[in-house]
């Protein structure tokens, strides 16, 4: 059992409002060029987990730690460099016992037009797929996150990108994929998990690496699963989307035939109310079938608001009971 660090590292609005508040800025890039946002994150960054966050989450049963970072971790204009920080939390999960997958949420150039890389409010969010530099710069990255934690044996896995845009084949991604795949496992410590998005198209991107992988440095496919967006959830009634929960396991064991499965990203949000029951079932339902994945990461460990995105706010009231 698992739980995703969002919005420590990699800001985004909707988790942490109040970084924003008075200030014309949507994202991290330009919480970094508007001189308060600037001093909100320094201070954000050295407060929004500290060791006490790590103890409870340890305390719960959480294993497993999905830890979202950007491409900036080393700095560079006009980002501060935040790798104090993961540091930090590298040494801190060791004295709790937990494991730590260091997951790449925001490339170099933005792999995505959304708000969660860091920069993504361009209008064409090809860009990356199609700028060789951009994704050679952000190899660099993984390299020397790699290189730099090779000797912690608690580090579970390196992810090369989270939910990056596809193209029309899935072969430029995958290209991408297998050239940080090759550079990383040349610095990276045996038995170092290497995980990659299925880009929400699993026929495409399953099995990416195929005979290039590697026993020492296994692969595992992130598939993300929400049942809280577009049109179709909404017209779902909730015993419809509690079988559809029940039913993910043969999704997930489907995969598993080529390679593990990470269920990188999932919660308890649905698009309408429901009754504390129904919404229990609900939750249940998913936790039983992601334990036929390697392992299972809640979005997210908290936020400023309560509510089904916050997963330790959902803990402490009971509204979520964990499967040991």
């Amino acid at each position: 059992m698992g739980v995703n660090l969002g919005g420590w590292l990699v800001i985004e609005k909707w988790i942490t409002p109040s970084l924003f508040e008075g200030i014309k800025a949507t994202n991290h890039y330009q919480l970094e060029t508007n001189k308060t946002g600037r001093i909100r994150l320094k201070k954000h960054f050295e407060s929004f987990i500290t060791e006490t966050d790590i103890q409870w989450l340890h305390e719960v049963g959480v294993e497993l730690l999905r830890v979202p970072f950007g491409h900036w971790l080393f700095g560079g204009e006009p980002y501060q460099a935040s790798i104090k920080q993961l540091d930090w939390l590298v040494e801190i999960t060791k004295k709790y016992d937990m494991q730590v997958l260091l997951d790449m949420h925001a490339a170099v150039g933005a792999q995505n037009n959304r708000a969660h890389s860091g920069s993504g409010n361009r209008a064409n969010d090809n860009l990356w797929l199609n700028t060789l530099d951009w994704q050679d710069k952000t190899i660099d990255v993984l390299v020397q996150i790699a290189k730099r934690y090779n000797d912690q044996s608690h580090i579970w896995g390196i992810e090369l990108l989270n939910e990056p845009r596809i193209d029309a084949t899935g072969l430029k991604l995958i290209d991408f994929y297998r050239r940080a795949y090759k550079e990383i496992t040349k610095v990276a410590r045996p038995g170092t998990r290497i995980v990659f998005s299925d880009a929400f198209t699993p026929l495409l991107t399953v099995n990416a690496f195929g005979w290039l992988a590697k026993r020492d440095y296994p692969v595992v496919i992130d598939t993300h699963i929400y049942y809280c967006f577009g049109k179709k959830n909404k017209q779902r009634a909730i015993d419809e989307q509690t079988s559809r929960a029940r039913w993910s396991r043969w999704y997930i064991q489907l995969l598993s035939v080529f390679q593990p499965v990470l269920v990188g990203e999932w919660s308890g949000m649905l698009p309408y109310r429901t009754t504390e029951a129904k919404t229990s079932s609900f939750l249940r339902a998913q936790q039983e079938s992601y334990r036929h994945a390697a392992a299972w990461c809640y979005w997210t460990y908290k936020t400023e608001d309560t509510g089904r995105w916050n997963f330790r706010d959902m803990v402490e009231r009971n509204k979520l009971r964990l499967l040991q």
